[in-house]
């Protein structure tokens, strides 16, 4: 069983990979281009509206997917991984909380975890592929160089873990401006 959830899992960091990138794209050619914001304006409507929602989910199967490596698979967590697990699992609550509220301010309040969590992913992934560098506190107990995942040649809990970042950045960003937008529409109104 853990075999399946953990390609289930590593399938879904690749998945949230593309739609970072899809996100960025499409807030980039929105920003930039004028006629491209025109043919994108339904699609940006919708999405802007679902991306705290949508921000949630990543926060949400991420937090359940940590518990499942920690609590089912056994997998013991690195000191790192505990960072990262600090990081992302406040987010499945504010987020939570900022889209039932419907809360424009969410995206202040919750954008210093996915910043701090991917950086610290970062390191982690950095430790993974150079386990000479990794510190001492990071050898006591459970290395943070250990690999108990290794899916499609790249996939390791770290990089899930910057996957889910990235996209829950990506889509607080497209959050905020699309919110900025909205209030500069009711100032001009």
């Amino acid at each position: 069983m853990n075999e399946v959830v953990d390609s289930t899992l590593a399938a879904l960091a690749i998945l949230a990979q593309v739609s970072a990138v899809v996100v960025v794209a499409l807030i980039v050619a929105v920003t930039v281009n004028p006629r491209a914001r025109a043919s994108f304006a339904g699609s940006w409507a919708t999405l802007s509206r679902q991306a705290v929602w949508l921000a949630w989910g990543v926060a949400a199967v991420a937090t359940i997917g940590s518990l499942y490596f920690s609590e089912i698979a056994d997998y013991l967590p690195c000191r790192l991984c505990w960072y990262q697990r600090i990081a992302m699992y406040p987010l499945a609550v504010v987020l939570l909380v900022g889209a039932l509220l419907r809360d424009r301010r969410v995206t202040l309040y919750a954008a210093a975890f996915p910043l701090i969590g991917a950086a610290i992913s970062i390191y982690h992934i950095y430790i993974e592929v150079n386990p000479e560098a990794e510190s001492a506190a990071c050898r006591a107990g459970v290395p943070c160089s250990t690999r108990w995942i290794d899916e499609f040649g790249y996939v390791t809990i770290p990089v899930m873990a910057l996957s889910g970042f990235v996209l829950i950045g990506a889509l607080l960003v497209l959050a905020a401006i699309s919110g900025r937008r909205a209030r500069e529409g009711e100032t001009t109104a």
